[in-house]
Formats: C-alpha cells, structure tokens, sequence
C-alpha cells in the first residue's frame, strides 16, 4: 500500500478563496459537459481518462485547466492555476495542501501527451552534437570568498504542480432546488498509477449515487450519516435537514468530510468513531449509510492490509448485522434508515428464492417495519474477483494476484458460502402501539426498472401498513398499461403482462383475475366487492379469488402499480 498525503488544511480564507474561484472560473457539471464530449465523461466514469485528455489537450479555459489538474491528474504550470484560481493561486493551493510542486523530470512522467508551450524541453539527440559536446573544455566553477554566505539556490519561476486530492464539481437537483458543490478526495489509481493507501478515502461512485438517488428527501429536523467517507451523503442531508451529523471511523474520511462541507459552506457535526458509537444516546429522524460492508477474510487482510473505506474489519457480513441492530436505538418514531449492503447465502440455499432468510434473522424483534431488494447476486469468484479488481488488481503482479484470489476463494469455501446477494435495506422505526404488533418486512429480488428514488422508497414503507385489503378501495396508476399475449385462435390471453410507465418502471406478469382487479380499481369500489364481482363473472369461488389475488396485489401496490 502507498501512504497517504496529509489531509487539506482547515483553513477557512483559503477555502474561501477557493470557492470564490471556482465559481467565477464556471467549473460545474453543466460546463464539463460542454468541455467533454458526452463518450469522454461516459470514459471518466468507467475509470479512463484518456479520452479526455485528448479532447483537453492545449485548452486554457480555467475550468479546462482544472479539470486537467484535479480530475485528470496531469501536472499543470503554476501560472497556468494561477489565472485559473485567481484569488487562491498556486501558492494558496500549496498552502491547503491541495498541490504540491514536482521537478521537470516528475512532470515530464506525468505528461501524457505534449502540452503547448508547456511541456518540458528534451533536447533531440544527435549522436554528432553528442560527440562535439563531449570535445568541449568542462567549465570552471565560479570562484568565492569562502567567508561569504552561500547564495540560496533560484527558485523556478514558473514550477510544474500536481495535484495531491481529487476534487471535482456535483450538481444536485433536490425538492429544495438545484446545487453546485465540489467535492474532493483521494486521488484514485487512474490518476496516481499506484494501489491506494489504507486510509484512502473514496469519491463520488456509483454506489454512492444510488444511495443518493434513493434517499428519501423529506424535511427532517436530524439526520445521520454513518461511515461519511468524503461527505458527499452528508452534504446532500443539510438540504433538508436542521442537524445532520457525519460520523467515520477514519480520521482521514472526517477531515475531508469537514474540509467539503466548509469548501459548500455547509454546517456539518462531524466525529470520528465506528458505527453509532459517537452518537450515543442520540436519536435522528433520517439515517444513511454506505458502510464498509466487503466481506474480507483475515488471510487477505493480513496480506494486503485494511481498505478502511470498504473493509469495516468484522467477520464476515456481521457488519451489516450490526448495524441494523444498532440503528433503532438512534431512530426517532417514524425515523427511517436507509443503507446498501450485502450478504452472504449459503451453497444449499436457492440465491433467487432463499436469499433473506440471513436478512431477515437479523431483524427479528427490531422494532421496524423493512422492505429489503436484492438487486445482485454473485458468486464467490465473481464477488473475489470485482473486489481486487476494485483495490488495484491491475496493478498487481500475477501472483499476488493469484494468491489474494485463492485465498479469499477458499475462506468462502470453509464458510459454506454459495453466494453473496448484494441490495438495499430501508427500515422505519415504529411507534409503541406498532411495535406491539411486530414489525412487518418485504423482500424483492432484483426490481428492474429504474432503480427506487427517495418518494418510492417512502410509499414502499408506508404501504407495508396499508389499510385492510378487502375494505380498501384501490386506485390505478395513470401510467399502467398491459400487455396481451394470446396463442393464435384462441380467446383467453397465455400470458398478461402489467407495465409501469413511471415510479419502478417494472414490467410484472399478472393473472387474469390480478388484470381484472387492476383495471376496475379506480377507487370507488373496494378490493373485497371487486373481488366478488370477478368471482362472479368467472364462476370461482370468492375465497379462490382472494387468495389469487392478495399477495400479488400487496406487491402492485408496494411497486406504485396501486395506491390507497
């Protein structure tokens, strides 16, 4: 592992300074993507930088400049960040520990492609000059008083910088309205071509941007954010809420998450700690967590070290189970914990259908209503494979590699792992009354679609306490349409398929009774006199038709399909 760079300096003029400067240079999302073309910014988030550098080559555009410096990793001169970062200047971004300056020989390394009238000079060898500079007398040193003090050696008027975070604009569109932040972190392996630190602390990827996506955004007076990383989550909470509290167990994951919020000028309570243990005795109305859930064995561990950022050091997927142990303590009533996670699903189980049983485990006797999605599953070697990959697999030699590899492999082997299902956990903190009755739970397997917003994830809550089926009167969805599919001549369809336009956008195969119900449900009649009136028409049993139709209905109406 590589050791990491002092964290930024805490230094509220500067980072004023700085945002003064990035907001005047009109670095945002919006200009990246007139500065990159749309097949450069889809390499960026693959990890490939090269296609847009070749796009940024010789611009001189500040945000290009510092797309360059802070995104790409390239070197730039120190004049050229000084017009970019006008009131902060390259000698402001040294003293935030932003940049650092680096010899002509680093920078002509790091140099991917010649820069215009910027790129270090390297003379054409030419054997024959090569050989009348060697017939040349060597110079004499110049002479001097010996008492007299030796002269500081000149400073390079113009020295090459390169960066020592990555730091890069996010824009946000929030029911508050729209936001522009920029958000620094560690540099990645793309842009240093080293494995990462212990303590690195990651960016903004995409599981980051499902968490965000799928947070409910509600106004709240407190809200927590577990395992902050660069505060990213924590940043998105001050929008809509009057508290929010950032905790970490990496010292390295607090300074950044503060240095962002003061860079946003956003008020963050950040503490450092594992899990809940720096809010102790607190409660909160919203909790989000990403944690450090990768399941590593201590063989992989003791060879290659700690990834703070996605190895929270317990066994096996235990972290998981604490903290949705330890959530409701800090839940308020009504309270709701949002988080990513995985789990382990042993080799004599069916991973599409016998998957929550781990899960659900854990949550017994919780007082929570759940609805947990599985929308991965991988096998072992796929699992070991994408997490050294993820930590800088292509950096190492074959056979560490192959050593990391079978080893892990053979940890979930001793441990009867036949899969790991990877997904979301969304809980909701009951009141008295409601926890008397036991908490009620939901489990979907891999939702296509669209992936859950924050409004699906609250009605997909709140219908787990929908009102009696069968004296409830449903109401459809503009958006759902169906789909028929008949065998040639014949009058009754094989296969029913319900679309959903919006919400989930799932596409589900219904019964023809589920279809009958569906279509009446305009919210005039109830489920139960619908139910009759089906049973009638088909000649069935009412009670046939009830039972038909409840579970599938239940899920319509916890997917958006139906509501109450």
């Amino acid at each position: 592992m590589t050791t990491s760079v002092p964290v930024p300096a805490l230094d509220r003029d500067l980072i004023g300074r700085l945002r003064a400067d990035v907001i005047a240079s009109t670095w945002t999302v919006e200009n990246l993507q007139t500065l990159i073309s749309e097949g450069a910014l889809s390499a960026l988030m693959r990890d490939s930088r090269l296609p847009a550098l070749v796009e940024l080559a010789g611009a001189t555009d500040p945000a290009a400049v510092l797309t360059r410096f802070f995104i790409l990793g390239l070197p730039e001169r120190a004049s050229a960040l000084n017009e970019a970062l006008p009131t902060l200047g390259a000698h402001g971004l040294g003293s935030l520990g932003l940049a650092a300056t680096i010899d002509e020989a680093e920078a002509a390394s790091a140099l991917v492609m010649p820069r215009a009238g910027g790129a270090p000079k390297r003379e054409p060898r030419d054997k024959g000059a090569d050989k009348a500079s060697a017939l040349k007398a060597p110079s004499l040193p110049t002479m001097r008083d010996p008492d007299e003090e030796a002269p500081e050696p000149e400073a390079e008027a113009d020295p090459w910088m390169r960066a020592l975070f990555d730091l890069r604009p996010h824009a946000a569109t929030l029911p508050g309205g729209d936001h522009e932040w920029w958000v620094a972190s560690d540099l990645a392996e793309v842009q240093t071509g080293k494995p990462l630190s212990d303590d690195h602390v990651l960016g903004i990827g995409g599981a980051t941007l499902t968490l965000l996506e799928m947070t409910v955004r509600e106004q709240v007076d407190s809200a927590l954010d577990v395992g902050c990383g660069c505060g990213i989550q924590a940043l998105y909470l001050a929008t809509h809420a009057d508290r929010v509290v950032a905790t970490d167990l990496s010292s390295r994951a607090c300074a950044l998450t503060q240095f962002n919020a003061a860079l946003n000028e956003a008020v963050i309570d950040v503490r450092e700690g594992s899990l809940f243990e720096p809010v102790e005795g607190e409660t909160f109305d919203l909790i989000v967590t990403n944690p450090p859930f990768v399941i590593t064995p201590d063989s992989v561990r003791g060879a290659a070290g700690l990834l703070e950022y996605r190895d929270g050091g317990m066994d096996r997927d235990n972290l998981i189970r604490a903290v949705l142990r330890g959530a409701p303590a800090c839940m308020n009533e009504g309270g709701a914990l949002q988080m990513l996670a995985n789990w382990e699903i042993p080799a004599d189980r069916n991973p599409d259908t016998q998957w929550s049983w781990r899960v659900d485990s854990w949550l017994d006797g919780l007082p929570v209503d759940a609805w947990v999605v599985q929308r991965d599953v991988l096998d072992p070697a796929r699992y070991v494979d994408m997490w050294i990959r993820d930590s800088g697999g292509q950096l190492m030699a074959r056979a560490d590699y192959e050593r990391a590899f079978t080893s892990w492999l053979a940890d979930f082997r001793r441990a009867g792992t036949g899969a790991i299902g990877m997904g979301f956990v969304a809980l909701r903190r009951l009141d008295e009354a409601e926890a008397a009755s036991g908490g009620k739970r939901a489990y979907d397997l891999s939702l296509d679609g669209h992936a859950p917003r924050g409004r699906d994830v609250a009605w997909a809550l709140a219908s787990l306490r929908a009102p009696e089926l069968w004296d409830t009167a449903l109401t459809r969805a503009s958006d759902v349409r169906e789909e028929r599919h008949y065998v040639p001549g014949s009058p009754d369809p094989e296969l029913i398929i319900m679309h959903q336009g919006g919400g989930l956008g799932r596409s589900v195969p219904v019964s023809s009774s589920v279809s009958a119900v569906v279509g009446a449900s305009d919210g005039e009649l109830t489920v139960g006199q619908i139910a009759a009136a089906v049973a009638m028409l088909t000649s069935v049993e009412v009670d046939d038709v009830r039972a038909e139709i409840e579970a599938p209905l239940r899920d319509l109406i916890r997917w958006g399909f139906l509501t109450y």
